[in-house]
């Protein structure tokens, strides 16, 4: 039985605002709320663990076919020649495929300003390695700046069903090009919004997991669907796989109220 004075100084610590969804969940209860506050970093822990493959799953697919697309004649044709782009030091120049660096249109428009916060924060990654890192001194790649996108990068390549949206014509037309080849099997629409609803309903998980808020409202059972679903739109196995390692059911029976 932890003490009273514990309590307290639990409750201090790990403060009352945002313990208090908790104790409200507890009916002020201490001891149940911590133990539900901590059944919510298990759950959020696990949902990370879930999110991160669908990341990653997602990111490298979508950079599969947008390599594919971008490195088409007809696009290249839509390409601002590099000669005529303001130099970037330490930078590998890109290539036909690199459609971050050399994006054709209406990529391009889409890419600015992610391109710009990538590239800041590739150099500063880039300052930090030690002196004894094999890529020290090595250029800039499309690889490095693919890796400092976010989940919300991705989110907002795919189709928008807001016809008020400033780049609802690009995200429509980029889809039916070149971001549907991304997910071979996906079925569900010709146009990509019920796969776009389902990510973005993932990127408003992750960003609660990440800032470590409540998830006692989130339908959890939907969300991890939702995850599974669109990993098994690039490869089924990886989904089982996924399925398979993932944490959120068996942390969803252990409920402690």
């Amino acid at each position: 039985m932890i003490q009273r004075s514990s309590l307290l100084e639990l409750k201090n610590s790990l403060h009352s605002v945002r313990l208090a969804t908790y104790m409200d969940a507890c009916h002020n209860d201490t001891v149940k709320a911590l133990e539900l506050y901590r059944w919510n970093l298990q759950l959020a822990s696990a949902f990370q663990e879930v999110l991160s493959i669908t990341e990653i799953v997602m990111r490298n697919a979508i950079d599969g076919a947008l390599r594919t697309w971008n490195a088409h004649p007809d696009q290249q044709r839509r390409v601002i020649p590099h000669a005529s782009q303001p130099p970037r030091a330490n930078v590998l120049p890109p290539g036909p495929a690199d459609w971050i660096l050399g994006a054709a249109s209406p990529l391009n428009s889409l890419m600015r300003s992610p391109r710009d916060t990538a590239l800041r924060q590739a150099r500063e990654a880039r300052s930090r390695r030690p002196a004894s890192h094999p890529r020290k001194a090595a250029p800039i790649t499309h690889d490095d700046l693919l890796a400092q996108f976010t989940f919300g990068v991705f989110t907002k390549l795919l189709p928008t069903t807001d016809t008020t949206h400033r780049n609802y014509a690009n995200r429509k037309l980029l889809w039916e090009q070149a971001v549907h080849h991304a997910f071979p099997h996906y079925t569900d629409d010709l146009d990509g919004e019920i796969l776009a609803d389902r990510v973005g309903r993932l990127h408003s998980l992750r960003n609660r997991v990440s800032h470590m808020e409540p998830l006692l409202s989130v339908n959890a059972v939907a969300r991890h669907t939702d995850a599974l679903k669109v990993i098994a739109t690039v490869s089924s196995p990886t989904r089982d796989w996924c399925a398979g390692t993932s944490r959120v059911r068996t942390i969803l029976r252990a409920y402690p109220l």
